[in-house]
């Protein structure tokens, strides 16, 4: 039967690059992210931070709708390269940090990608495989590999002095806003297109209790929906998140603490290695 009232959420609802602008506008001072190194982000630096880095990846060719491959881990960096994709109406592709040798020539085929943004401890695994499209590599954290396949550059190209330019059109509801790789158990990873609506409703909508004086904290990768839903969660409700780069059976209480997080992502076994700890 089909849906009688059926609707899309509003561009201004679900899509990252007006959410972020309506929200830095609207609470400027108001936190949006907070590191476990004490530091944080507003929603006027958030949006100051993925306005220059969207200029850079402007400038390494980086057009709306155009795919980015991002291999890093959890953390400021990965965060606002994710945004500032997005930000430009292009598609954020991350990767599992795991992946080697065919399986990530696998992804890499399936990303569609010809730029992107690596950890410089994982950018060697690219010299085993084949790259398809991908022509151009941002490093973070370290030098390049010595592969002449590639262009490399360092990660201040992403730290632009200028505005990104306008969009060609403007970004709408049903346009992808990232691929995420299945975990593979029963064949090769599957990319998985989400749409703004799609992601909205599964962690929008569903979840009408999330607002904006709640803080989620990261357990979980930002190439897992598990990572990326809460993120986009806390920022369509004007709230805010707590990065910290994984999960710590030992720490993780005096992480809620410390970082006054209200909500998180536990998969099945981090509950019993919870309830394991003393009290």
């Amino acid at each position: 039967m089909a849906l009688q009232n059926a609707q899309l959420p509003s561009a201004d609802d679900c899509v990252v690059r007006n959410l972020l602008e309506k929200h830095a506008e609207a609470t400027p001072d108001a936190p949006f992210a907070v590191f476990d190194d004490g530091s944080r982000w507003t929603y006027a630096e958030t949006l100051t931070r993925v306005r220059r880095t969207a200029a850079g990846l402007q400038q390494l060719g980086v057009s709306q709708g155009d795919h980015v491959f991002t291999w890093l881990p959890n953390g400021a960096e990965c965060l606002r390269i994710w945004l500032a994709t997005n930000y430009l109406g292009a598609v954020y592709v991350p990767a599992n940090l795991g992946y080697k040798g065919t399986l990530l020539e696998h992804v890499i085929n399936l990303a569609d990608a010809k730029i992107g943004v690596v950890h410089a401890d994982l950018a060697p695994r690219l010299r085993d495989v084949g790259l398809h499209l991908l022509h151009d590599i941002v490093i973070v954290d370290g030098p390049p590999p010595d592969d002449d396949r590639l262009t490399f550059h360092p990660a201040s190209v992403l730290d632009a002095d200028r505005a990104p330019a306008a969009l060609e059109h403007p970004i709408e509801p049903w346009d992808t806003i990232y691929i995420v790789f299945t975990s593979g158990t029963t064949g090769p990873s599957k990319g998985v297109l989400s749409s703004y609506t799609q992601v909205w409703t599964q962690n929008v909508e569903a979840f009408p209790f999330f607002g904006a004086d709640d803080r989620f904290m990261m357990t979980l990768p930002l190439f897992h929906v598990g990572g990326t839903g809460p993120i986009y969660a806390m920022l369509a409700n004007g709230g805010s998140i707590a990065v910290v780069e994984s999960f710590s059976t030992q720490n993780f209480w005096q992480t809620i603490d410390a970082t006054e997080s209200a909500y998180c992502v536990l998969l099945g076994v981090m509950t019993p290695f919870l309830l394991a700890q003393p009290p």
